[in-house]
């Protein structure tokens, strides 16, 4: 589908009919928001080669009986931003709002994500001159797992936050998705600290974020609509040292506010020091899923896994052979996730990606409780993972994601 250029291309003229930016104007490619030059659809090289390696359509300036104008970037570097596309910050501020019951701040976000998953149901009982009720209902595409690595395959939208962390190639003008992560505002992806730079690329850090995918292989049509975005910043936590294993928790600040929809949505954070009755979490990503082939390779449809939530000091024994000078042992800051008889867990490509659970009110409301730090052996009987623990840094996530409020 997306390597039939000229009726995809016949397919965005005609629905972008009405656009008047002509040849050799300046234009903004949408989603990556990166700077271009007006040109004929035939002559941008970049445009036909992000849809056929990237799956991203063009962006149209016009449409002409000669063909269509596209907004092309070739001869300039995929990270030259336009900044003159920047979108106004539309975060809602809530100093201005009553805290009747003190909630603390991602706990009053989460009220006002939840707000989008939810649907009233009208009913009538069945006696005489009844009055209409009303209930609430959980609305979204969440399917339990009761049940990466010995995983399965999610349902597109099931994990609207769900994020991957794509390093520009710029002999091949593609991504490449080494990390994920999760959306928890319009503006911020939380991720591990360690996937915000990786040795012997360059550029070393990530470029974009893609949000809203199911199949990250651009050739497979999987009826979802995702997102690329820009990224601005990144902000590790001031006290992450690499190679360290500790503090392990990274911002990615977006370059454009991104509008929610049914699959891209925020997820909450948890804030409660324990589990809360929760015994497991499960793991999303789009990681190696048979590390013991010769040439293991990552997943390319999202992938869920259900994990049980173990007590450090528990976990911390089972680890001990991987105890060594960036790794001492475990700290209240991490927490640890498995399953003891192997063959469950997250692995190499998952690092930054979340371990969540749902809300027990509504499962369609996903809290973050850990980030996917690091291993010794994927799904190996007897050893868990180590993920970072939300919870413990809090402060400094409201501090950063929503400064002021």
């Amino acid at each position: 589908m997306y390597q039939k250029w000229s009726s995809v291309v016949f397919m965005c003229a005609f629905l972008n009919f009405g656009y008047t930016q002509r040849v050799g104007d300046l234009c903004t490619v949408k989603h990556t928001n990166v700077l271009g030059v007006c040109t004929p659809g035939n002559r941008c090289v970049s445009a036909r080669e992000d849809l056929k390696n990237n799956g991203i359509n063009p962006t149209v300036c016009s449409n002409t009986f000669d063909g269509i104008v596209v907004c092309c970037r070739d001869g300039s570097s995929i990270l030259n931003t336009s900044t003159r596309a920047k979108l106004p910050d539309r975060r809602p501020v809530w100093s201005n709002t009553p805290n009747k019951n003190k909630m603390r701040l991602s706990d009053r976000k989460c009220e006002e994500y939840s707000r989008g998953v939810i649907q009233t149901v009208d009913f009538i009982p069945l006696v005489p001159d009844p009055d209409p009720l009303h209930i609430s209902a959980a609305k979204c595409d969440y399917n339990k797992v009761d049940l990466i690595v010995g995983g399965e395959t999610t349902s597109p939208g099931e994990f609207p936050h769900m994020a991957a962390i794509g390093w520009v190639n710029d002999n091949t003008n593609s991504y490449e998705f080494l990390c994920g992560g999760s959306l928890i505002s319009s503006r911020f992806v939380l991720t591990a600290a360690h996937c915000t730079k990786v040795a012997r690329r360059n550029p070393d850090t990530p470029s974009i974020v893609r949000l809203g995918d199911q199949n990250i292989d651009p050739v497979v049509e999987d009826n979802a609509s995702p997102v690329d975005v820009i990224i601005k910043s990144i902000i590790s936590h001031p006290d992450y040292k690499s190679p360290s294993k500790y503090n392990d928790i990274a911002l990615i600040e977006l370059y454009t506010d991104v509008d929610f929809e049914a699959h891209i949505r925020p997820a909450c954070l948890w804030t409660k020091p324990d589990f809360n009755g929760h015994q497991k979490a499960i793991a999303t990503g789009w990681g190696v899923i048979d590390p013991t082939s010769r040439t293991p390779e990552t997943a390319k449809d999202l992938q869920k896994v259900s994990l049980s939530l173990l007590p450090n000091s528990y976990c911390d024994a089972l680890l001990k052979d991987s105890k060594n000078r960036h790794w001492r042992g475990f700290v209240e800051s991490q927490m640890c996730a498995g399953e003891l008889r192997g063959g469950k867990d997250t692995c190499q490509g998952d690092s930054g990606s979340p371990l969540q659970v749902a809300a027990k009110e509504n499962q369609c409301v996903f809290h973050i409780v850990g980030i996917t730090s690091f291993g010794r052996k994927c799904a190996q009987t007897g050893k868990p993972a180590v993920y970072t623990r939300v919870s413990s840094y809090l402060d400094w996530l409201e501090s950063v994601v929503w400064p002021g409020e």
